[in-house]
């Protein structure tokens, strides 16, 4: 809510802001507009009437719109001149802000007004004067007020405001800011229905001008209607008490009189609600409170039952920064206890205003809370074994090489109940493995997994792709798995390097997914079936990220995708990914922060050599922590990974490990397999020095601080805009410490670009750019601040998008086993090429067109497909 205030009122800092954003309307044209319209309307329909006090609210608004495209902080203030301190503008602080009588020396002196530089006789109204007229019974009396107590306010200051072009002055708007106020003061004195509050009937005098009378609910100049204009609270400001006015009503017997908007608080939230929070999870919910008037607020809240805590110490302060508000929020946390708890509690809520005095109070607001168990989820992955699976990923690795690692790596990820699943698709799609819960890390499962994924791929270069087939043969099996009802989600993931080119394609069996999908595409716009596959994840829930060809230093990029897919269906978030490399002899030290909304955390060392590779961590106050020392099944060495899956806090002898800095500390095993290393593909050899052994970490956290970051695009040819939006969340609510948020965009030709994303909202974070070349463009997010408690975090993301026109159905392709000839043939005999007028000139040389149009439908028919099996 606005809070329109007196302009002696207004701290130094609000004038400046007030001046700053008159200047830049005026620099905009704005002021002049305004002064030219009220001077062209002037004597047909805005003065002289029952519009005269409507239009000119409306007029007001408009110019405070404009104020706040520059600094939304700024509300239009007022001139109360009753009172003997805004009775001459030459004395402070009206000299210096608006140049006093003879204009100079004020933030305004190049405006284009003037002022009489002498006293002209006018006398400003009184406080008497303007009860007088606030005693008025009806609107068709009050609003003669135009006749009385608004004309001396523009006679005596003179010249411009005593004109048709009275707005070109800035006194203009506090001068008709104090009309709208005793408006509104007189309507606060005189509820009634609106018919009432506004009448075009005559008799308060001040009748000059037909065209003022307008109707309650017909347009004004401008396209207002008064009835739009009768409720200030509604449009969205206050006017606060006027003591001097009420002890003069008061003195006058008027012992009911009221004189400004009164300060309110409502409860919005009927009880604080938590609804099926997961066993061990903390969140907040808030008590929302709507707050009406002006004046600060001070909340003392506390907890008087059940097994909750208030977020943030009491009291606090309402307004809570400069920005206007109505809304005020008390934060109540709660950790999720054995599932089915139900759980219920209440809270004492005490608000005082500034003089000390209790303004609202209320010592039951109730809390309810329930507990359920923690989601599960299940994993179907949907692989790709089209025959262009054998060319090259980009990384001198083929691209079926790429995905079995990234496969396996996924397969060592998974969380013990977590389900998981295969289906392979070229051609046609079957399922490898059926639904089943992954197990302990050894466990069968996983072990025939890795085994299925090793075997994975075409036999030569001729399979096709078929995408809809092995998204049908998904949703299918989950469909009749006998456990698929025991996770709360159940995601897909598809990973393809190519165009669909065969049925059913993914728009034929889009209505089959009823829960999040996610995809990979390998390679780039010429090679990845985009935008359907993309707008299928984004609206499931899910999202689609696109490599590009893969350099050399990107050996673990699509393990990061994986791995990011699984936190995206898990609900965790991607704390820091760095890479390093380490040899013989030295302890790799790599750093991550966690905070005190963090709950678990895996630290993950990615590597093709996982055999050699030793792991440790070191807690934030230096204490070294072996992997011997944390619980059992804290350890998971993987086929290509190292990790450390760890719950919050770790506690060693009685001591809590939690928030700050942490380090991952990695080393060698065994000086003397140096030689064994050099045979590691990936290994870093340099002549004259022992090998390196590259590694990637990857950290991610089941957290309480998120981050969820999207990517969209205006379209997908170059000069396309790509549109970045992220917002941070801390245990529900938006992070109001506002973080820095940074994107590094690495383009088709791999150079790279920084962006910086822009706090667009508490918590919201935006930025865009436009994409000039063609292929996937993959941004790195980086979120770096502070948590409310005041750790600092860091949380990342990847975001991809292609550009680039994607091949259609029916284009050949290298590998994809296309028929050259046969595609020649098709299009020759298309019907853009065998139309209707060719037909008539074949027809008078004897062609059978008839025949030739079935030989080529029989001809260019898709091969039947082989069925879908399980």
């Amino acid at each position: 809510m606005r809070c329109r205030k007196n302009f002696i009122d207004l701290t130094p800092i609000e004038r400046e802001r007030l001046a700053d954003a008159l200047n830049d309307a005026f620099s905009r044209g704005v002021i002049s507009n305004l002064a030219s319209e009220h001077d062209d309307h002037f004597n047909h329909g805005i003065h002289w009437g029952p519009a005269f006090l409507p239009w000119h609210r409306h007029f007001l608004l408009r110019l405070e719109w404009e104020l706040r495209q520059f600094d939304d902080r700024v509300s239009l203030p007022y001139w109360d001149w009753t009172r003997s301190d805004s009775r001459d503008i030459d004395v402070e602080p009206w000299k210096s802000f608006f140049g006093g009588r003879n204009n100079s020396g004020g933030r305004f002196d190049h405006w284009d007004y003037a002022r009489r530089s002498h006293d002209n006789g006018v006398v400003l109204p009184g406080l008497n004067n303007v009860l007088q007229e606030l005693a008025a019974g009806t609107f068709s009396a009050f609003r003669a007020i135009e006749c009385g107590s608004h004309g001396p306010g523009h006679n005596w200051v003179g010249e411009s405001m005593a004109g048709g072009r009275s707005p070109d002055d800035p006194l203009f708007y506090l001068h008709h800011g104090n009309i709208d106020r005793l408006w509104a003061i007189w309507q606060l004195n005189h509820p009634a229905p609106a018919f009432e509050q506004y009448s075009t009937a005559t008799g308060g005098g001040c009748d000059r001008v037909a065209e003022a009378a307008v109707d309650l609910n017909s347009p004004m100049m401008g396209g207002a209607t008064p009835a739009s204009m009768l409720d200030h609270v509604a449009l969205g400001y206050v006017y606060p008490p006027d003591d001097l006015l009420l002890a003069a009503a008061q003195a006058q017997g008027n012992a009911t009189f009221i004189s400004g908007d009164p300060l309110t608080v409502v409860l919005e939230t009927p009880q604080v609600t938590f609804n099926d929070v997961p066993e061990g999870d903390t969140t907040h919910r808030a008590a929302l409170f709507r707050i009406t008037g002006c004046g600060t607020l001070m909340f003392d809240a506390a907890i008087t039952a059940g097994p909750f805590v208030l977020a943030d110490p009491s009291p606090y302060s309402f307004p809570g920064s400069d920005f206007p508000t109505d809304q005020f929020r008390i934060w109540v946390q709660y950790t999720g206890q054995a599932p089915g708890t139900l759980d219920q509690g209440t809270m004492r809520v005490v608000a005082h205003n500034a003089f000390g005095d209790e303004v609202w109070r209320d010592d039951n607001v109730p809390i309810v809370a329930n507990s359920v168990r923690r989601p599960r989820a299940s994993v179907t992955m949907v692989l790709d074994e089209s025959g262009s699976m054998l060319a090259n990923a980009g990384n001198n690795r083929m691209r079926l090489e790429v995905l079995q690692f990234a496969a396996t790596t996924f397969i060592d990820q998974l969380y013990d109940d977590n389900g998981v699943a295969m289906v392979a698709f070229s051609d046609g799609a079957q399922t490898v493995r059926d639904l089943e819960v992954a197990g302990a890390l050894p466990s069968l499962v996983r072990n025939d997994l890795r085994l299925k994924i090793s075997q994975h791929g075409p036999p030569d270069a001729y399979p096709h792709t078929c995408i809809g087939a092995g998204i049908q043969q998904a949703t299918n099996l989950i469909g009749a798995s006998p456990i698929s009802g025991d996770f709360d989600v159940n995601a897909i993931i598809v990973f393809t390097d190519g165009i669909e080119d065969r049925s059913p394609r993914i728009a034929d069996v889009q209505h089959l997914i009823s829960d999040r999908i996610y995809a990979v595409g390998v390679a780039d716009a010429a090679n990845v079936q985009n935008d359907i596959l993309r707008a299928i994840a984004d609206n499931s829930g899910g999202f689609m990220l696109v490599t590009g060809a893969l350099a050399q230093d990107d050996e673990f990029l699509l393990e990061k995708f994986f791995i990011q897919i699984l936190a995206g269906v898990l609900n965790r978030d991607i704390v820091r990914d760095p890479e390093g490399s380490v040899g013989f002899g030295e302890i790799a030290r790599v750093p991550f922060l966690i905070t005190r909304s963090d709950i678990e955390f895996d630290a993950v060392a990615l590597t093709r050599a996982p055999q050699f590779l030793a792991i440790a961590l070191q807690a934030p106050d230096g204490t070294l922590i072996s992997v011997s020392q944390l619980p059992a099944g804290s350890y998971r060495p993987g086929s290509t990974s190292r990790t450390l899956r760890v719950t919050l806090p770790i506690l060693l002898d009685g001591k809590e490990h939690w928030e700050g800095e942490w380090h991952l500390l990695l080393a060698l095993m065994g000086r003397g397999d140096a030689a064994k290393l050099t045979h590691i593909p990936s290994a870093i050899s340099v002549p004259g020095q022992a090998p390196r052994l590259p590694f990637h970490a990857l950290f991610h956290a089941r957290s309480n601080l998120n981050m969820r970051a999207t990517m969209s695009q205006s379209g997908v040819a170059p000069g396309s805009t790509l549109y970045l939006r992220a917002t941070l969340t801390e245990y529900g609510r938006p992070l109001a410490t506002h973080p820095v948020v940074n994107a590094t965009l690495t383009l088709p030709d791999q150079s790279t670009a920084l962006l910086s994303l822009h706090e667009t909202n508490v918590g919201v974070f935006e930025a865009s750019v436009m994409a000039t070349q063609n292929g996937a463009h993959l941004f790195h997010l980086v979120a770096e601040g502070f948590a409310s408690r005041g750790q600092r975090f860091t949380r990342e993301q990847l975001l991809s998008a292609v550009i680039g026109r994607a091949p259609q159905p029916g284009d050949s392709r290298p590998g994809d086993g296309g028929d050259g000839l046969k595609d020649f043939l098709c299009c020759l005999l298309s019907e853009h090429v065998l139309t209707d007028r060719f037909a008539r000139s074949a027809e008078r040389l004897g062609i059978d067109i008839e025949h030739l149009r079935r030989c080529a439908k029989q001809l260019c028919a898709d091969e039947p497909q082989p069925p879908i099996i399980r």
